[in-house]
């Protein structure tokens, strides 16, 4: 009687939960208020603000691109190294752009001349929601990198030798 080795799709999917949540809840910062220009100002700086543009948002939807790939990662990270290590380029690509948003959205209020201007800033809860999801979808993806390795490593100390 012989075994033969079962090949499943459900391999293939196998979701790294922690990334999809660090996933989604770096979307939910990157779509909620960072600042806004003055406690009157009927609008703040946000991802949403930005995608919501008349002319489309132009290079910030990048941001919505990353995430989009770091969510496709997170269905296969947990079995596959290639997967997860591109969760860990979709998080860097996906905090360098999103910095870069931030940024420029700093730039368009203007010299401020003293830092009393930033700190007594109206900000929402944008940024450290954003912040914090970015951080936790660089460390499930590390942890994913890391399990897959280990589980490599387990597959060929357990497989039968053929002579």
């Amino acid at each position: 009687m012989s075994e033969t080795p079962q090949t499943s799709t459900l391999r293939l999917f196998a979701v790294d939960v922690g990334m999809l949540v660090a996933t989604l809840t770096t979307l939910f910062g990157y779509l909620m208020p960072w600042f806004s220009r003055s406690e009157r100002a009927l609008w703040s700086f946000s991802g949403w603000e930005y995608a919501s543009l008349s002319d489309g948002g132009g290079w910030t939807l990048l941001t919505f691109g990353w995430l989009v790939l770091a969510a496709g990662a997170a269905l296969c990270a947990r079995r596959s190294m290639v997967a997860a290590m591109t969760g860990m380029v979709a998080a860097v690509g996906t905090l360098v752009t999103a910095l870069a948003v931030v940024a420029a959205s700093f730039a368009m209020l203007g010299e401020a001349s003293s830092l009393n201007a930033v700190v007594e800033r109206p900000f929402g809860i944008g940024l450290p929601v954003m912040a914090a999801g970015v951080g936790l979808l660089l460390a499930t993806s590390c942890r994913a990198i890391v399990r897959c390795h280990l589980l490599g490593l387990a597959e060929d100390r357990y497989e039968p030798s053929t002579t």
